[in-house]
Parts: C-alpha cells; sequence; structure tokens
C-alpha cells in the first residue's frame, strides 16, 4: 500500500509566502561535512556525522538516514530521534515516495505519520532528501524542520549533501558489504580447516606407522603418495589458519637467537625430496660467521621452506636454486635469498606476488595463492622486509630481512677440534685440487680413491662431510651414498657431489635420491666449493654441541 502523499520542491524562504528568512552559514556547514566525510572511518560513521552536522549547522532538532535493503528501508543513522535508530522498524520502500526531481522536498503528514512512527510526534514538520542516483535512491535522509519552506542557504546545502552523500555512502556501504562476505568466508574457511585437522592428522599418523613394516616396492609407492598428500593437506590448512589468524590480528611470533646458517640448513633438508622430484639443484650461498638473528625459528623456517618450495616448482628440471644469507647493507640486519633460474615474473606481476590468493596465471594453480602472503606477515611480524626482483627469462629472487641478535656472532671454528672431512674420487689430480680448495687449519682432510676405502674410513671415524665423484669404476658415487646412509655412524653426514653433468635432470634425481644435500659441477669455483663445506661443518659442530650438551656425561 502507498501513501497519498503531496510532494514539490519547496521554494526558498524569499520566495515563500509568510517563510522566515534564516541566515545559514554555508561555507561554514560545507566545511564541516567534508571534515565529517574525512573522519568517518565507516558507512555509519559517516551517516551519523553528517546527520551531527546538518543538525547544528541548521538548527534543527533530528535527522535519520534510511538504507535501501531489497523491499524495505532501514534506519541506518540518526541524531535528535529519542530512540537508537536500531530500534525503529524498517517500512517498505514503496510507502516513501521516489521523485524524479532532486530534493529537498517536504513530507505530508500523514507521510510522516507512517515513514517515522516512532519520531513523528516530535518533529512538527519533516524535509526528506533521496540518497544517490538513479529512480529509486539507495537511501533517503529525513530532516526535522520548523515549517514546510527553506531558505536559499539551507536549500543549498542540502542540494550539496544529495549530490555528495548518496555515491560516497553507497561506495561505503558495498565495500563494507564485500569486507563481510570475505570475513565470513574466511571464518567459515578456519571453521573447516580447524575441523579437518583431526581426521587428517589420523590417516598422516596411521600412514608413518604403516610405511616402515612394508618393504616391497609396489606396495610402498602407493602409501608414500598417500602420505605426501596428505602432508600437502596439512600445509594447506595450515596456511588457512594462518591467514586467519593474520587477518583477526592475532598472529604474533616468538623469538629468540637463531643461527642462519642451521635455519637454512634444516630448510634445505625437508626440500630435498622435493628437489629430487622435480630434478632441480640446490645450492647454498652462507657467507660465514653470520651473526644470529632475533627470530621465532619456526616461522622462519616456515618462511624459507615456502619460498624453496616455490622456486623448486618453478624451476624446469636441470635448473638451479640457490639459498644464501649474508650481512645485509645495514649491519644489524641479515640478508636472506633465494634464487632460481626459471622462467621468471612478469613485471606487471611482481608487485602483486604477495597479495593474497593471488595467483599470476589463472592457468597455473601450483598452491593456493596463500604461501607468499602468509611470508609477508611474517617477515613483518618480525620488523623485516620482504620483496621480490625479476627479469623475465632470467629468474626470480626472493629476498628478506632479519634483525640480528645483539652483538654477538655464531661460533667459529677458532680453537675447537678441527673437522673431519672426507674427499672421494678415483683420479689422484682431482684429490689433490679439493684439498688445495679446502686447505685451512680447522679442517682435516681424509681422502679415498674408491667407494670402497671410503665405506671402511667411514666405519672407524665421524665425518662432518663428504665431497665425492660421481662418475667412480666399480662403485660410483651413489652407491657409495646409499652405502653411507645405512650405516648408523655415518647416516647424518651431509654428502656433496661433484659431476661434470650437471643439467642431467635424470643425475640429480639420482643424487637425491641417495641422499645428497649439496651438488657441484665441473669445473668446480673453488669460493663456491669453500662456501658449501663451510655451511656443513658448521651445521655439523652445532649438532655435536647440541649432542654433548644432551648427554654431558658420555
Amino acid at each position: 500500500m502507498t501513501v497519498a502523499h503531496r510532494n514539490e520542491i519547496v521554494p526558498p524562504a524569499s520566495d515563500a509566502p509568510g517563510a522566515d528568512p534564516r541566515k545559514v552559514p554555508v561555507a561554514a556547514i560545507l566545511g564541516d561535512l567534508l571534515r565529517s566525510f574525512g573522519r568517518a572511518r565507516t558507512a555509519v560513521d559517516l551517516a551519523t556525522g553528517v546527520c551531527e552536522t546538518l543538525c547544528r549547522g541548521l538548527g534543527r532538532d533530528g535527522a535519520l538516514i534510511r538504507v535501501r535493503e531489497s523491499d524495505s528501508l532501514r534506519a541506518f543513522a540518526g541524531v535528535g530521534l529519542g530512540v537508537e535508530p536500531t530500534t525503529i522498524p524498517p517500512v517498505g520502500a514503496d510507502l516513501q515516495p521516489w521523485p524524479g526531481t532532486p530534493g529537498p522536498l517536504h513530507l505530508e503528514r500523514d507521510a510522516v505519520a507512517r515513514l517515522l512512527p516512532a519520531v513523528a510526534a516530535g518533529w512538527r514538520s519533516v524535509h526528506f532528501l533521496p540518497l544517490g542516483t538513479g529512480p529509486v535512491a539507495r537511501a533517503v535522509l529525513y530532516l526535522a524542520s520548523p515549517g514546510p519552506a527553506l531558505s536559499d542557504g539551507e536549500t543549498e546545502v542540502l542540494r550539496a549533501v544529495g549530490e555528495a552523500l548518496g555515491p560516497e555512502l553507497e561506495r561505503r556501504l558495498e565495500n563494507e558489504r564485500m569486507l563481510d562476505g570475505i570475513q565470513a568466508r574466511e571464518d567459515a574457511l578456519a571453521v573447516v580447516a580447524h575441523d579437518l585437522r583431526n581426521p587428517l592428522h589420523a590417516v598422516t599418523v596411521g600412514v608413518g606407522m604403516l610405511l616402515p613394516r612394508i618393504n616391497e616396492p609396489a606396495l610402498r609407492r602407493p602409501v608414500e603418495r598417500i602420505q605426501r598428500s596428505a602432508q600437502r593437506m596439512e600445509r594447506l590448512l595450515q596456511d588457512l589458519l594462518d591467514i586467519h589468524a593474520i587477518e583477526g590480528g592475532r598472529f604474533t611470533v616468538t623469538r629468540g637467537e637463531v643461527a642462519p646458517t642451521a635455519l637454512i640448513l634444516t630448510a634445505l633438508e625437508s626440500q630435498q625430496s622435493l628437489a629430487g622430484q622435480t630434478s632441480v639443484i640446490i645450492n647454498t650461498d652462507v657467507a660465514p660467521a653470520l651473526p644470529a638473528i632475533d627470530a621465532d625459528e619456526e616461522r622462519v623456517l616456515q618462511v624459507l621452506e615456502n619460498l624453496i618450495g616455490n622456486a623448486l616448482n618453478f624451476t624446469p628440471p636441470g635448473g638451479v636454486v640457490t639459498v644464501g644469507a649474508a650481512r645485509a647493507e645495514d649491519p644489524n640486519r641479515v640478508l636472506f635469498s633465494v634464487r632460481d633460474t626459471g622462467p621468471g615474473i612478469p613485471a606487471e606481476h611482481v608487485t602483486h606476488v604477495f597479495d593474497r590468493f593471488y595467483q599470476g596465471r589463472s592457468s597455473d594453480r601450483r598452491g593456493a595463492g596463500l604461501g607468499l602472503a602468509i611470508c609477508k606477515a611474517i617477515v613483518e611480524a618480525h620488523g623485516g622486509r620482504i620483496w621480490a626482483e625479476s627479469q623475465p627469462g632470467k629468474g626470480a629472487a626472493f629476498l628478506f630481512t632479519l634483525a640480528t641478535a645483539g652483538e654477538g656472532t655464531e661460533e667459529t671454528a677458532d680453537a675447537v677440534e678441527p673437522a673431519a672431512i672426507l674427499l672421494v674420487d678415483d683420479k689422484a689430480e682431482n684429490l689433490t685440487a679439493l684439498s688445495a680448495i679446502l686447505d685451512r687449519p680447522d679442517y682435516r682432510l681424509v681422502c679415498a680413491t674408491s667407494g670402497d676405502e671410503a665405506l671402511r674410513l667411514a666405519l672407524r671415524e665421524r665425518f662432518a662431510a663428504a665431497l665425492i665423484d660421481v662418475a667412480m669404476p666399480r662403485m660410483n658415487g651413489f652407491e657409495v651414498a646409499t652405502h653411507l646412509k645405512t650405516l648408523e655412524r655415518s647416516r647424518h653426514i651431509p654428502i656433496i657431489f661433484i659431476t661434470a653433468f650437471g643439467e642431467d635432470p635424470e643425475e640429480i634425481h639420482r643424487a637425491y635420491a641417495a641422499g645428497g644435500a649439496d651438488y657441484l659441477v665441473k669445473p668446480l669455483d673453488p669460493e663456491i666449493v669453500r662456501k658449501k663445506v663451510a655451511v656443513f661443518v658448521e651445521l655439523s659442530r652445532k649438532r655435536q654441541d647440541s649432542e654433548s650438551s644432551a648427554h654431558p656425561g658420555s
């Protein structure tokens, strides 16, 4: 049912019979309205601020803004109503006149009674102003008036409000509706992710108990696929929970002193299986004696694993991923880097790679698009910075900085027992060259000219690292590594393979399958060799220190 009403554009007070001419400070009111627009954080704040400014500037008793929701008009914000706007019941949109002529317009008494039943008794006269564009406005403003006539200044102010407030209110309402939808989606995802963790954990535990009991390779392979799939699902669920915590302001980090080298090697160890599947070489480029960082070890490890995993996924077989750490330009920070030789990132995508759910190409869905957003949140929670650099066709680099932990540095080799390093090559000249490269007082180099000799040496002593040539007669380097990994004493030796066939994806796959930790391609770069060995020696020393602390009497 529609109300009977008479709507007309109200003439200014100077033209209306018996009008009370009122001087209105138009410029001051418009200035206050502009400030209200700037201060308002939400659509309700905006609407309330406009109502307060109009009532104060025009000397009115009250104002109310209603917004259209489907076929109803809901009280949204107001002042001088005598009740809270939220308690005013909605009314049918068909009760409100929607003239095609811009307002302000006077509302007849019977229409006031139907549209403003909760406030009509206190308002002697009401003007209304459609807010928004189109034949049916998105919202409407009701303003208490002393009479049916408006002055020139009042008309000017209200028309300015109608032109500016309608589009801005509509924009903010749509934006808030979109944000509410996103929040509802993320809340639902968080609930689903949380509820899925228990059954998924049961699958993971069950597969972990089942695998050691299966000796037949044909039976192990499908169970291993189940295990890898379950692990990937766990990572995706954790990403969803992390994003939910980040958006809710509940994301925190727990800091302590962490050694950069140990972080990088732990991250590489966790990604070796993927490196073997993708046949990509993983290199390290870690500066010696780096200072410890002030960081959450598990969270920074999560960043490194994510960046390394991405690099491996986007690098073609035979390519190289280099993980490094060095002093940043700021001496109080350490710079971490993950570089690849993949296709690179188009320039227009580089600035968006850390956006949530962002995918450079819709056809390429390697992941949910959350990993880099989480990396950014973790680094920034530490007070660091993360960014990407790339030239299409020349690979990509992801870099981030973290603060150091005071003035201390990581332990160096000074005043410690020399580290034993096993060198295995059937050619004496190659062993001589390696020995010259690694000639340091804190290293003890042990050479073997065959696989059999290397295994006998491994039975007698523990090595911090082993450099093994792949192409050897009788027992090649991969076979030597496989045997070393079966011995309890040598199971944890980091093995660096040396080969002349660095671009052969099949050989790279075999290297990682044999338990290789790194890969050197001939001709050797002495500086790269020294850096790689130094990293593994440092890790070995830290592992020995940890074992000594755990078993002080042994």
